[in-house]
């Protein structure tokens, strides 16, 4: 096919498009908006139909749009609730993001053609150099494989990936432009020496496999959605290299690719348009559960004191790396009076605070880490910040983190009274399998979609439970029929969990799942397609 006919396909569709919508017809994968490399048009607020799915322990970093900036934030994957890092970033035509060695990049689309290492903490951009030798005029995607940087770049007539070196900014082509996947927006690949490159091709709306070696671009299979916008993908190193796109459908949305190889897996939608995603390895690996709403008196006065009781369940074969303790919320009206014990599993108990702040008030974001600069005997009421407790934490390493993790609180005067409110424990540990392993507690109950869904014949369902309670999930036909018990009445710990259901034996059709744990109850639907 010569560049006319290209040219002239690529018309067909834009002005089908237009004849479509100007009599009202609704047509499957019908484009709201014309095929485009830049960015989306500004969009109203969309609400999401469902709770966004919960994923513990994955997070990711992404660009958002706020015209004329460019806002760097962070939030967990398959959500599309984010937090701003940093003030907003003035891009001339934003690219998208990429993760290599623990950094996170970005670059500008055309024209001059510049890198920038973002700080993951503040936000901070820094201008590294102009990337030269780029084949075509769009910059669209970039990506590391573990060993070398790709780029691919597009004329949407024609596409070229290269790689790019990270210290002088030379791009150089790989093979010749490809018309079969003419609009290549991004490039995405595992992060590891020998992994795949793919790229979302706009123009005929496929997912494409490139060579490494010759450039060529092979065809994967439709994306199952109409990409009408030129955005960013991932691959989460934190799973089982799970893809994940930032699509522009009708507006701006996060999807996963399924099993069948194509992006029908609807997360959730953003609130504004997206122009960027890295998916990262954990950093730092630190988890957090915590004890919050609380009321507890603490006798006064009493060597006795009063306990309370943080439980970690599962990980038995694990070893902890680091401990911290915050107290988070503790008000009492003289502090010296007060002793605070952690013990964990009959070890010997390790004393955090003992006796500090005078006639001062409360102990209010206290956090007792052992790398902190001050020691909690320098400290003042209500000593917020980070302390060296009084005895290191460094004492329960390498024991596991499974198990009780008690908080002693012993009132050594009368007088007056102090009660807890809230407090939390960190942890960072190892597992025989190798790597960092986290967990942490959700602040309320969630269900999360099953996935693959539709699924043929085994499916996956998370659920996130944020205290201890007598806890069923449990499978439902169309009739109302119970059909199977995945958990029947057992008493869960505050956690996550994640369960398979195998529907071998099933007929195709929708089933229902309904997760209940307290005064808690939410049901979901799914699809069984064999």
């Amino acid at each position: 096919m010569n560049i006319q006919s290209i040219i002239k396909n690529i018309m067909n569709k834009i002005f089908l498009y237009l004849v479509l919508t100007s009599i009202m017809v609704s047509v499957s994968n019908g484009q709201d908006y014309p095929t485009s490399v830049g960015p989306a048009p500004q969009t109203n607020t969309r609400i999401n139909s469902e709770p966004a799915p919960f994923q513990v322990g994955t997070r990711y970093f992404a660009q958002r749009s706020s015209t004329p900036t460019f806002q760097f934030c962070g939030g967990f994957m398959e959500s599309c609730s984010l937090a701003n890092i940093g003030p907003p970033f003035t891009i001339t035509f934003p690219g998208g993001l990429f993760y290599r060695n623990g950094n996170v990049y970005t670059w500008n689309q055309s024209s001059p053609y510049q890198l920038w290492q973002i700080d993951t903490i503040t936000g901070v951009h820094t201008f590294l150099f102009n990337m030269t030798g780029i084949p075509q005029a769009n910059f669209t995607g970039m990506c590391w494989d573990g060993t070398t940087m790709y780029g691919v770049s597009t004329s949407v007539i024609a596409s070229q990936i290269f790689t790019v070196n990270m210290t002088s900014g030379v791009c150089s082509p790989i093979g010749a432009a490809s018309t079969t996947c003419a609009g290549a927006v991004l490039i995405i690949g595992r992060q590891f020496a020998g992994s795949s490159l793919f790229s979302v091709d706009i123009v005929a709306d496929n997912l494409y496999r490139w060579n490494k070696t010759t450039g060529v671009a092979t065809l994967v299979g439709p994306l199952g959605v109409n990409a009408n916008f030129g955005q960013d993908a991932c691959v989460d190193p934190n799973t089982n290299n799970e893809f994940y796109w930032l699509a522009y459908t009708s507006g701006p949305e996060l999807r996963r690719l399924d099993s069948t190889m194509t992006f029908n897996v609807l997360l959730c939608a953003y609130t504004a348009q997206m122009t960027g995603i890295a998916c990262v390895l954990n950093s730092p690996p630190y988890s957090t559960i915590c004890r919050n709403g609380l009321n507890i008196p603490v006798p006064n006065p009493s060597p006795q004191g009063i306990r309370d009781t943080i439980r970690m369940i599962g990980n038995n074969a694990c070893s902890l790396i680091d401990v911290n303790v915050k107290i988070d919320t503790f008000l009492h009206t003289w502090d010296a009076d007060m002793a605070f014990t952690l013990f964990h599993n009959g070890a010997t108990p390790v004393a955090i605070i003992t006796n500090r702040g005078g006639s001062g008030d409360n102990f209010i974001g206290t956090v007792l880490n052992d790398s902190a600069v001050n020691p909690i005997s320098s400290g003042t009421a209500p000593f917020t910040g980070s302390y060296r407790p009084e005895q290191p934490l460094i004492a329960y390493n390498p024991q596991s983190p499974a198990g009780s993790w008690e908080l002693l609180m012993v009132d050594n005067a009368g007088g007056d009274q102090g009660y807890l409110h809230a407090w939390c424990i960190t942890f960072q540990f190892t597992c025989p399998t190798g790597g960092i392993q986290t967990v942490e507690i959700p602040f309320k109950y969630i269900l999360s979609q099953n996935y693959p869904n539709p699924f043929n014949p085994v499916t996956t369902i998370k659920y996130g439970l944020p205290r201890y309670g007598m806890t069923s999930l449990i499978i439902y036909d169309l009739l109302g029929r119970v059909v199977a018990k995945l958990v029947d009445n057992e008493f869960k710990d505050a956690g996550t969990y994640e369960v398979t259901f195998d529907a071998t034996n099933f007929a195709s059709g929708v089933y229902f799942y309904s997760l209940e744990s307290g005064s808690y109850k939410e049901t979901k639907k799914m699809l069984l397609v064999k």
